[in-house]
């Protein structure tokens, strides 16, 4: 009598019943990604205590590679701001206990950013119809 051998027990999730957090320990590259975003969020919480507020809002934490970690700052004012804040908030991180080397700024493109300028603009004036026919007969004056 031949047995069937089955594949090494690897642990399963259910057909839906998996969540992407469950999953991501299945996996070991996905596990490693999750490991270092939440490493990156720790570190960002620990920079947002030196930080000011104003500053800080401007910035999203980026990933660590290599003892380098990579912030992104949504302007090249912000930028050198952060430049500014850089041997302080990368000591501050050091003393918190993070492995680090170096803090990489890097200006967010234009493309990339999400403004009312890439929002589409209404098409018509947005005052009331009286307020638009005032305009319109005084414009007509200066004329």
């Amino acid at each position: 009598m031949s047995r069937h051998r089955s594949p090494p027990a690897t642990p399963s999730l259910q057909k839906g019943a998996g969540s992407l957090s469950a999953w991501a320990q299945v996996t070991l590259p996905i596990a490693a990604l999750r490991e270092a975003a939440l490493l990156s969020r720790r570190m960002w919480d620990a920079a947002q205590q030196v930080l000011p507020a104003a500053l800080s809002s401007g910035v999203q934490a980026g990933r660590l590679q290599e003892g380098v970690w990579s912030l992104t700052a949504s302007s090249s004012a912000v930028a050198a701001k952060l430049s500014q804040f850089k041997p302080t908030l990368l000591h501050h991180l050091q003393q918190s206990g993070f492995v680090l080397r170096d803090i990489r700024i890097r200006v967010q493109p234009q493309g990339e950013r999400t403004t009312s300028a890439a929002q589409p603009q209404s098409q018509g004036p947005t005052c009331p119809s009286p307020i638009q026919a005032r305009l319109r007969a005084l414009l007509g004056r200066e004329s």
